[in-house]
């Protein structure tokens, strides 16, 4: 087991973290994101519930309705985090699966100028799954499929993940022992 935490962007830096939240057997699914700012304050969320194709699907159309909501908030400096290692090798990789999704994606990272793309663990990516689970699972007649739902305050489902994530608390990581 190893400990860790979701860390604060740098001062002058946003963080976008986004998440997607696929049910194989109905090809149900959400999507959700959340910006926050140095001190770990919210600055903007957001939830859709949509149908994919898989999981991989709804991953990249988190990425994009999320910097589509970073770029419509005219926020510049942005560090963007998802726990998809897949969705970030064929973002460098020129992917030909979505790729019209993934030159979309590409063209708004460039136009933001200094955003950056990086990994990260489930375990810390806790506050955008909670909102990709909501989109998908939630029977609020405001949120219709296809239709982005923006937060401009944080909703109550997310606030002790979001605290938690703002104090530094850690959570263990199982990982596996390697044998020599």
């Amino acid at each position: 087991m190893v400990p860790v935490a979701w860390h604060r962007p740098p001062e002058g830096v946003l963080k976008l973290n986004i998440d997607g939240s696929f049910e194989q057997n109905t090809t149900n699914g959400g999507i959700g994101g959340v910006i926050r700012d140095h001190f770990g304050k919210w600055i903007a969320g957001f939830t859709c519930k949509i149908k994919a194709h898989n999981a991989h699907h709804e991953e990249i159309l988190a990425l994009l309705h999320g910097l589509n909501l970073a770029k419509r908030l005219n926020l510049a400096h942005l560090q963007v985090e998802t726990d998809s290692q897949v969705l970030l090798n064929n973002l460098n990789n020129n992917s030909r699966v979505y790729s019209h999704i993934y030159a979309d994606c590409r063209a708004i990272l460039q136009q933001m100028g200094r955003a950056t793309m990086e990994h990260i663990s489930r375990e810390v990516n806790i506050v955008a799954d909670l909102l990709a689970v909501h989109g998908r699972k939630t029977k609020d007649p405001n949120i219709c499929i296809g239709q982005l739902y923006v937060f401009d305050a944080s909703p109550s489902l997310i606030s002790s993940a979001l605290e938690r994530d703002a104090m530094g608390t850690t959570s263990l990581r199982l990982v596996p022992l390697l044998y020599v």
